[in-house]
């Protein structure tokens, strides 16, 4: 029975820190989404106490911050960004008592760089291929036989494609600089780790399941928004990877500070 009331405790203390935390983000994007540390919380927890746990907290969480930062257009995709992205962060607690080779480590901090490479090289590729449409919609409009309505048309066009060059040029350099973040974080937690819990592992999977949640919300009911000729599975990848990766990684630096001392008191009080 303490045992629980430890957890309950616990938990609420959780998912309060969670919310105080998303109020304090570093920015907001233009279709939703910000850059905090509100993750933080819901990693502690789940490595304290489980996987299971970890994604009843995670769900209680999303569905309190849908209050703060709500964006519906059909239930499923509510259930994508909020109860289940967050739910999914709990998943990070399936390492609590993994052991991990140091093979393991070096493969996926490669398999992370590369896979970072190669999105923001395709990435560059899309923003030329926006640039090209941009064009072709001002020589529409210079030419001299588009009506007022089409020139007005064109206009808005053309203010979507350029917000979404910028957003995906700087999307591509995010992820990169993201994946190489987590390729140094994994080969620290590699070599350096004085303590049992392999919290890199913990945080990547726990911010994979929210990416995974958030892509596929994007993917099905955002695709109509994707510029002509961008594939749509692209185009919510990086925007997600925008939101979720510097989220995930500001949590990882600092989870990789504080863990030592939390994973005694988690030996102390909950063991």
């Amino acid at each position: 029975m303490f045992k629980s009331t430890r957890m309950l405790a616990e938990a609420g203390i959780m998912v309060g820190l969670s919310l105080a935390l998303w109020y304090l983000n570093l920015g907001q994007l233009p279709q939703g989404g910000s850059i905090s540390l509100q993750m933080l919380p819901l990693f502690v927890f789940s490595l304290r106490w489980g996987a299971g746990p970890g994604i009843v907290v995670g769900v209680a969480y999303g569905l309190l911050h849908s209050m703060q930062d709500m964006f519906v257009v059909h239930p499923l995709q509510y259930l994508l960004d909020y109860p289940i992205a967050f739910g999914l962060i709990g998943l990070s607690g399936l390492v609590r008592n993994l052991k991990i080779t140091k093979t393991v480590s070096v493969l996926l901090a490669i398999i992370v760089l590369f896979g970072g490479i190669a999105l923001q090289r395709y990435t560059v590729s899309n923003v030329q291929e926006i640039n090209k449409q941009t064009a072709v919609l001002q020589e529409g409009m210079a030419s001299g036989t588009a009506t007022a309505g089409q020139i007005q048309e064109m206009k808005s066009q053309i203010a979507d494609l350029n917000a979404k060059s910028r957003l995906f040029a700087v999307g591509g350099y995010v992820v990169l600089i993201s994946s190489l973040l987590a390729f140094v974080a994994i080969l620290y937690g590699t070599w350096k780790r004085t303590y049992s819990t392999p919290v890199e592992f913990a945080v990547l999977i726990g911010g994979l399941g929210r990416f995974v949640s958030h892509l596929l919300s994007g993917y099905i009911f955002f695709g109509q928004y994707v510029p002509q000729g961008m594939n749509p599975w692209v185009y919510s990848m990086v925007y997600n990877f925008l939101v979720v990766a510097p989220s995930t990684l500001l949590s990882l630096a600092v989870i990789l500070m504080i863990w030592p001392s939390l994973e005694k008191a988690s030996h102390a009080n909950v063991n």
